[in-house]
């Protein structure tokens, strides 16, 4: 079942030859943007939860949302699906094959013939691919409904923002919050350690692999500084603790335009600002 959580709109058009469409997708939830090309402005937004039961696949889901959504029926320049899933591996570009991405990801996650492997190259590295794996189910539906779209990965746009950001940086923590999951990333002097996704339940979860993660490679809990993002409420239990535990957080925002000053009223700076940048 999918139902909208929220939706903002600016005054028609929001789609068409000179807009975007922007869509993050992971398995509980899909955001939806609509670009303005010329200007970058972001003229509406969307905001789903994904309650799949046993019985439902994503052509049910894909058929609820098209019923409710004001931006997928539309038709657009361009369409572009950022797949938010932990099926990823950071390999470096000289022992990338045109089988080893495959190769690499079914030693880690176990084989699946109805998996499409994927794979882009990281441009604030310049050394790393990005290669990761999405359902074939899912990537027909997506074709049936655009014709023509690109993809990419959350990691990928996470990793380019960080490290055009924070290159100086000695030991820096970046931790993206999702319902029910969080990506978190590692850095010691400008140098990826670590980006991955985990999932929880209750802030002891989340605490324990933030925790574990740290003391994995070493992070100077009271040096390092740590960036949050996403949908985290600073009033929880989780946060509270977070500032137990790291003496430098910081919250990651972008500046608000378009009707993205509209969901600010309604949402925290920071809640939805990991997807807004999607669209920089």
């Amino acid at each position: 079942m999918a139902r909208k959580k929220a939706g903002f709109y600016q005054n028609d058009p929001i789609s068409g030859s000179a807009f975007q469409l922007i869509i993050e997708l992971d398995e509980q939830e899909m955001r939806c943007m609509s670009k303005a090309l010329d200007s970058g402005t972001i003229v509406a937004f969307e905001y789903f939860s994904l309650d799949k039961d046993q019985t439902e696949d994503w052509n049910d889901i894909f058929y609820e949302i098209k019923t409710i959504s004001k931006l997928f029926n539309r038709t657009y320049k361009q369409v572009t699906c950022f797949f938010c899933t932990p099926e990823s591996i950071l390999v470096p570009e000289k022992f990338l094959t045109a089988t080893s991405a495959e190769d690499y990801l079914n030693l880690v996650y176990g084989e699946s013939s109805r998996m499409e492997v994927k794979y882009e190259k990281l441009i604030a590295t310049r050394s790393f691919i990005n290669t990761y794996r999405i359902k074939k189910s899912l990537a027909e539906l997506l074709t049936r409904q655009f014709i023509i779209f690109q993809t990419s990965h959350v990691y990928t746009s996470l990793l380019n923002d960080v490290m055009d950001r924070r290159k100086g940086e000695e030991q820096f923590v970046k931790l993206q919050f999702y319902n029910g999951h969080f990506i978190i990333a590692i850095f010691k002097e400008g140098k990826i350690q670590l980006i991955q996704t985990f999932s929880y339940k209750i802030a002891e979860d989340a605490l324990y692999y933030i925790l574990r993660t740290a003391q994995q490679f070493n992070i100077d809990t009271s040096f390092a500084i740590l960036e949050l993002s996403g949908m985290i409420d600073l009033h929880t239990e989780l946060y509270q603790q977070l500032k137990k535990v790291y003496t430098n957080i910081e919250i990651d925002t972008i500046p608000s335009s378009g009707v993205m000053l509209e969901v600010q009223k309604e949402y925290p700076a920071h809640y939805f600002a990991p997807f807004f940048k999607l669209a920089i």
